[in-house]
């Protein structure tokens, strides 16, 4: 085991002789010993340091300011304060202002001195790993609110549609994300897409892969053409560690007619009289096979009470405390039951369902839902 490095920062010479000694017996410590506040800014500086035990009052610094000289240049080292009788309220103060500890000069060769410089590592590095914590945690929060800007704040208002929409991460950030894009013709491209896995990592791969796909809808007619480039910029940023799947639809409203092409992202159609219609929606991922060149989808009519349903595996894979898995079957279900409903109510039940059946815990993947309803 390494020897627990310690800077013994005291300018009387018989108190440092007697510390060491007593520290070097327990056979933990390997001591370096500085009389001066300048001096142990130098070592901290050059040489690595477990802990500090610090004097107040030094040759070239004396009371509270020694401490806060020392903090103030290495707040990350852990310094147990090595008082005299007449400093303790002094010791006291330091504590108070993020020492770890302090021990009577009298005490220093007992074994009080050992377990305060060890409770001291640890109760240091169990504050910088808090900190560090709490500064990851501001980050994704940040992060959380830039990607939840990226999405359609509502969907859009297309005469003759009812559109609901929403996207639930299951972390800060979520791969998944959904999109409605209006186009110089008076098309609109619909789009829902899942990275791979969840958290930060594929949140970034979710960025780069929306701002592809937003610039492509504005220069191609082809949606597979769309969606080839798209794969291409996914498996050059991931080296193959993640995909994207993504349904990519191109609807014109008055005719009530889509044209599509996907990246295995299963999709269904649900009728007015509550036939459910699986598309087909085969083919890679985006990214997974580079080469892949994808294609438009034949159009679909759709008809007054369609219902294009478009959700991420989240809601139908959600998992259990029990092991279950809700299932496609479920979901779409609920959908035929709710489909006289509007579309925002045939969201809501949905999440409600999955989030219920993961009780006590939350869905482990995101969970996007779409659903784009012909009305009367």
């Amino acid at each position: 085991m390494e020897p627990i490095r310690v800077l013994l920062v005291e300018d009387s010479e018989t108190d440092a002789i007697v510390i060491t000694a007593h520290l070097r017996s327990s056979g933990l410590f390997k001591i370096s010993h500085v009389p001066s506040l300048y001096a142990a800014c130098e070592s901290l500086q050059h040489n690595h340091t477990d802990v500090v035990i610090l004097d107040l009052n030094l040759p070239d610094s004396a009371g509270l300011a020694t401490y806060e000289s020392l903090h103030l240049r290495f707040p990350a080292a852990p310094v147990v304060i090595l008082s005299g009788q007449e400093d303790q309220q002094l010791a006291v103060a330091a504590v108070a202002k993020g020492a770890q500890d302090y021990v009577p000069k009298e005490s220093a060769d007992k074994p009080l001195l050992v377990r305060s410089l060890r409770y001291a590592i640890e109760r240091q590095a169990r504050l910088l790993a808090e900190r560090r914590n709490l500064l990851i945690e501001s980050d994704l929060e940040v992060a959380r609110r830039i990607q939840q800007r990226m999405l359609p704040v509502e969907p859009p208002q297309i005469p003759g549609y009812d559109i609901a929409a929403v996207c639930r991460p299951t972390a800060a950030c979520g791969g998944d994300f959904f999109d409605f894009i209006q186009r110089a013709d008076g098309t609109w491209d619909v789009l829902v897409a899942d990275v791979s896995s969840h958290g930060f990592g594929p949140a970034l791969i979710m960025v780069g892969t929306r701002r592809i796909l937003r610039t492509c809808s504005a220069f191609h007619d082809d949606l597979g053409k769309i969606l080839t480039i798209a794969s291409e910029a996914v498996a050059e940023d991931t080296f193959g560690e993640h995909f994207v799947t993504v349904f990519y639809a191109r609807v014109q409203p008055r005719e009530r007619v889509f044209t599509y092409s996907a990246a295995g992202h299963p999709v269904w159609v649900v009728t007015a009289r509550g036939d459910v219609i699986s598309l087909d929606c085969d083919g890679f991922p985006l990214g997974l096979v580079p080469e892949t060149q994808y294609c438009n989808i034949d159009s679909r009519q759709l008809h007054p009470g369609d219902i294009l349903f478009m959700p991420t595996d989240g809601s139908y894979e959600a998992i259990n405390s029990a092991g279950e898995i809700f299932g496609q079957q479920q979901v779409l279900d609920l959908v035929v039951q709710s489909r006289e409903q509007p579309a925002a109510v045939i969201r809501d039940r949905l999440l409600a369902a999955v989030t219920t059946f993961c009780e006590p815990e939350v869905p482990q993947d995101d969970v996007t839902l779409v659903l784009i309803k012909v009305c009367e």
